[in-house]
């Protein structure tokens, strides 16, 4: 046999070792956070997948829009101090004609090197309008018309208080050379869905792994961002992904607050904007009649809830569902109160029809009142607790916890009795409370309550534009809603993030991003 001469060995050995790397790269967790030269920023996420990046691919919740928000530009977005600049540089609004009038950015272009113009604006505009957008409508929009190249008018049929705030801020600008013979906007994820304005370019997405790997963009019209490439990975244990050096950022737990502190990492708590909550299927009985929901809110201890569930670590919930933290949040002494009372609680449902015997709710047939309670996984210790405190009520409640996907998609379809969720926006413009309260938007989230005058009056706040007066109507919400009782806050968390701000210097967004995204995750932090 011909023996291997040493080259033949040493060309074996070689492509041994590079099969070895890319074996430890493909299995590896995440990517390691010191890349060299590459100047590389990782964010950690515990969840991961948050969908396709698009404008209509990313999954209809503040971490989904925030990805997509580093490709796409709106006319405006917020820094730390509200409203600022994005592809318009400036705007006014003339309140007697209803228009707002938006000057462009000079030379900004799309990530495929095409210019952009006030013809992308129309165009959006319109696409959106035949293809509604999951985070707003534009029933309030009468047209929009291009000026010149640089500027654009929008014609209001009606006052819309949140204009800037809930559509302006909100909208993605599409490119209209790519969108404009796309029929089928959620089923696009073609390389050129993802071609925006934006500060990034997607350079790969892996939605097994949960992960995306952005690239700056050195063109980017607003400056040049402060890192080449972004990554965003799913992680197990965020806190020690961060001491290993394995990512950058993290939101972590309390219990990690001062070791990452003495290692060097800054920690913030995030504002109260984001609410666990319990929704009840109101379209079936018994949880149609708002005294029944009142009784199961009088045995929930939302006090003990806090203490166990969350250490402390958040505030108890708001009837009214608007957060404490917010600058409309009603007080709650001017809120129905329902303070932890079992005797309450089984008074009211007793006068209902429903009785008590031996420890046991019966519901009008004698039968005992059995409930299935869906809860969101990642707070399964609420979901005990409240299970547990049900049953010292009197019901039997089978606790089921599942993923968000599948919960929202149960509670999207109505197949639930009780289920405890969440969502962030709280604290932001009061427009958004219609979001999740009444109507069909958002229906993963969304009370979807019919109540005539909890609809006027979310209709009057939304055309009163002075600031005082829309006040008075919005703390008119918070005293119907929580009466009514079509979900019922639980907590605010106190979520904490940790990072190196050596690298970039995270700030959180007043009244949070977009539509109130209460993550500190703004893309302008990014910018030099």
């Amino acid at each position: 046999m011909k023996m291997p001469n040493k080259f033949t060995y040493l060309a074996l050995l070689s492509i041994i070792c590079l099969l070895l790397l890319f074996v430890a790269l493909g299995c590896s967790e995440q990517p390691a956070a010191d890349q060299g030269d590459m100047d590389t920023y990782i964010i950690g996420d515990e969840e991961g997948d948050w969908g396709y990046p698009s404008p209509y691919g990313a999954y209809p919740r503040g971490p989904g829009y925030v990805r997509m928000s580093y490709l796409f530009d709106t006319l405006i977005w917020k820094d730390e101090d509200g409203f600022t600049e994005a592809l318009a540089e400036d705007w006014s609004f003339d309140e007697e004609e209803l228009l707002y009038t938006f000057h462009l950015q000079d030379d900004v272009k799309w990530h495929d090197g095409r210019p952009f113009s006030a013809e992308d604006v129309v165009f959006t505009y319109e696409y959106l309008e035949e293809n509604p957008y999951p985070w707003f409508d534009l029933d309030m929009v009468e047209e929009v018309n291009k000026v010149d190249e640089r500027k654009v008018e929008i014609k209001l049929g009606k006052p819309y208080a949140a204009f800037l705030n809930n559509v302006v801020g909100v909208m993605p600008i599409l490119p209209g050379h790519i969108w404009e013979d796309v029929e089928e906007p959620e089923d696009f994820t073609e390389p050129e869905a993802v071609v925006g304005t934006g500060p990034f370019r997607l350079e790969d997405y892996n939605r097994e792994q949960g992960q995306y790997h952005y690239e700056a963009n050195p063109e980017y019209h607003l400056g040049e961002p402060v890192v080449e490439r972004l990554l965003m990975v799913k992680v197990s244990e965020p806190h020690l992904a961060l001491q290993r050096g394995d990512v950058d950022y993290a939101m972590v737990e309390p219990e990690a607050i001062d070791t990452l502190e003495g290692a060097g990492f800054v920690v913030e708590p995030g504002l109260h904007d984001w609410n666990l909550k319990l929704m009840f299927n109101h379209q079936e009985q018994p949880f149609e009649d708002n005294q029944f929901r009142q009784g199961l809110a009088h045995a929930i201890d939302l006090e003990e809830v806090v203490e166990r569930a969350l250490r402390g670590h958040g505030l108890p919930g708001s009837s009214g569902m608007v957060s404490p933290d917010s600058q409309w949040f009603a007080g709650q002494e001017k809120l129905p109160d329902y303070d932890y009372d079992l005797d309450t609680a089984r008074g009211k449902l007793e006068e209902l029809g429903f009785t008590y015997q031996n420890g046991s709710l019966k519901d009008h047939e004698g039968e005992p009142l059995k409930v299935e309670m869906l809860t969101m996984a990642r707070f399964s210790r609420e979901g005990e607790l409240i299970s547990g405190q049900l049953e010292e009520l009197g019901l039997e409640v089978e606790n089921r916890a599942v993923e968000s996907s599948v919960l929202d998609n149960r509670i999207r379809n109505w197949d639930f009795d009780l289920a405890v969720t969440g969502h962030g926006g709280v604290g932001g413009d009061p427009e958004g409370f219609r979001n999740f309260m009444i109507g069909e938007a958002s229906p993963h989230i969304n009370a979807r309550y019919e109540h005539s005058e909890l609809e006027d009056i979310l209709e009057k706040q939304a055309r009163e534009l002075d600031e005082t007066s829309r006040q008075e109507l919005v703390t008119d919400i918070q005293k119907i809603y929580a009466e009514e009782l079509p979900a019922y806050t639980l907590h605010y968390p106190t979520y904490y993030y940790a990072y190196r701000e050596d690298k970039v210097d995270w700030f959180f967004t007043p009244d949070g991003m977009a539509m109130g995204i209460p993550m500190p995750l703004n893309k302008l932090a990014l910018i030099e």
